[in-house]
């Protein structure tokens, strides 16, 4: 049977904790430029956060889970949340279990988070990689305040270029990074990389059904997790361009059936696409425990109302899945269509994106691979198929499914102009707002700048998937990663793909 209650209870913590998610993600894109040398900080520093440290990695070098179990609550500050506790509890007792003992390869601090220690690590039997994520308890010095252990990929990209390559270096490097996370986190998943107007690279790799063993081919689908926002934007996007709404056109104007209407007069279609919109999230235990009624967006609105705010309309960035469910109410509203058909009809088939839809639990959609997750900690080889994590059906805030080669006719589509204007597209792009790691958000779509060139895409991640579309606007290059397991950090592959791609543009 599953705990709703625990399911909800760990969604909550990822979204709480995503502005972490967003540091350690730049710590791993920072690092392969100082992993080219050998490393500079691996002793420990002698502070309480350093101590602390250094027992955590003792005590997983000797003693069992069991041990560990018992020994750790006593070095975790009561200001940590209970169900964080338990999380980071859990990952100390995988690595006592799973990874044959932690060797430091790399210790950084951040001037921008004082306090905070991180210490990267490496596991001896499989040479998986992960990241302590600590700070001390101010009133408590031997206790800590903050306490996170994750898994990390940046060690795989030690030897990875820095600057343009060939198409034929670009794709040794990525088959070898690729047979590296077979070995190191039994990967699954495909890769495929579009550019100078041809394939350049489509490799597959592991198995989209584990128990009868059938293998990923470039015609598997995978849900793509919150890469769908981009389909949201760009309907959204379409509508403007028709004359029927505006960026500026409030919640209330456009939903007049939405429960809260004193909120949604605050809100604008700009905020939602940027989330700004200071709104809360809906997944909570009431929605777990009823998934099932969650099928449409107008189904949502009652249990999006109901859910505290996270701060002020346009006051601050706060990452919003109930944003872009009302954003596909809008489109339902303003279109005189349902959702998902106006995504088809004016999304998939114009981008010829005939292996992409949106699945309910029970559906069967031949060639759609399984999910499977870890929930026993970062150095667990043990996988769990996700037919039960409590998401009923895919909505406009994500958890639809596409092939890789659809992924990348929606990138080469909305480059050509066959679903927006460019003037359109580009206004999307303006007043982006500050992301909490590289780069900035834009109107469904985030954006960086590497080599001068803008790399423009979106990240997708939950129990059973991991998925990144990364496109070069200036040249329509593009990369899609998609995966079966998750959430993880493979999605990192695409970005350093999309790093040489924006360098081999400048380079032209």
């Amino acid at each position: 049977m599953i705990n709703r209650t625990t399911l909800a209870q760990a969604t909550t913590r990822a979204l709480r904790l995503a502005p972490l998610w967003a540091s350690l993600s730049l710590f791993c894109m920072a690092a392969p430029s100082a992993a080219a040398t050998p490393p500079a900080h691996t002793q420990l520093p002698d502070t309480p956060v350093g101590r602390l440290a250094g027992e955590l990695i003792q005590h997983v070098n000797k003693d069992d889970p069991a041990a560990i179990r018992q020994w750790a609550p006593s070095v975790l500050s009561a200001s940590i949340a209970a169900d964080d506790q338990a999380a980071f509890i859990t990952d100390l007792a995988s690595a006592a279990r799973d990874s044959g003992g932690l060797d430091v390869f790399d210790i950084q601090t951040n001037p921008h988070q004082p306090g905070v220690l991180e210490v990267a690590v490496k596991g001896r039997h499989t040479a998986q990689a992960a990241l302590f994520w600590l700070t001390a308890d101010p009133a408590h010095p031997d206790q800590l305040g903050q306490a996170v252990l994750v898994s990390m990929d940046d060690p795989l990209y030690a030897n990875w270029p820095k600057g343009a390559v060939s198409h034929a270096e670009l794709g040794k490097q990525i088959h070898t990074v690729l047979d590296r996370l077979v070995s190191v986190s039994d990967f699954s998943g495909c890769v495929t990389v579009f550019d100078g107007g041809e394939t350049v690279f489509d490799e597959c790799r592991g198995l989209a059904e584990r128990s009868f063993k059938v293998s990923v081919d470039r015609q598997t689908k995978f849900h793509i997790g919150s890469v769908g926002k981009m389909f949201t934007a760009v309907a959204i996007a379409q509508l403007v361009e028709a004359g029927k709404l505006s960026w500026n056109d409030t919640l209330a104007k456009l939903v007049p059936e939405y429960p809260d209407q004193a909120t949604a007069k605050k809100i604008t279609v700009w905020q939602l696409l940027h989330h700004t919109s200071g709104l809360g999230d809906f997944m909570v235990p009431e929605y777990f425990e009823h998934a099932q009624h969650y099928v449409n967006p107008v189904d949502y609105l009652p249990l999006i109302a109901r859910q505290p705010k996270a701060g002020e309309p346009g006051k601050g960035l706060s990452y919003s899945n109930a944003g872009y469910v009302l954003l596909g109410r809008i489109i339902e509203n303003v279109s005189g269509q349902g959702y998902f058909d106006y995504i088809q009809h004016h999304v998939f088939e114009p981008a010829q994106m005939t292996s992409s839809g949106y699945d309910s639990v029970e559906q069967i959609v031949p060639g759609l691979a399984v999910g499977y997750y870890h929930d026993d900690g970062v150095f667990s080889r043990t996988w769990k198929a996700n037919w039960a994590q409590g998401v009923y059906k895919g909505s406009p805030a994500g958890g639809g499914y596409a092939s890789n080669a659809d992924l990348l006719r929606f990138a080469k589509a909305l480059h050509g102009g066959k679903l927006l204007k460019s003037a359109t597209l580009a206004k999307m792009f303006d007043d982006e707002v500050p992301n909490d790691g590289p780069g900035a958000i834009g109107a469904g779509i985030d954006e960086r700048v590497s080599h001068g060139r803008h790399i423009r895409g979106h990240q997708g991640g939950i129990e059973g998937t991991t998925a990144d579309l990364e496109m070069i606007a200036e040249t329509g290059a593009a990369v899609a990663l998609t995966s079966n397991q998750g959430p993880s950090q493979h999605w990192l592959l695409a970005e350093r793909i999309a790093d040489l791609l924006a360098a081999e543009g400048a380079k032209n």
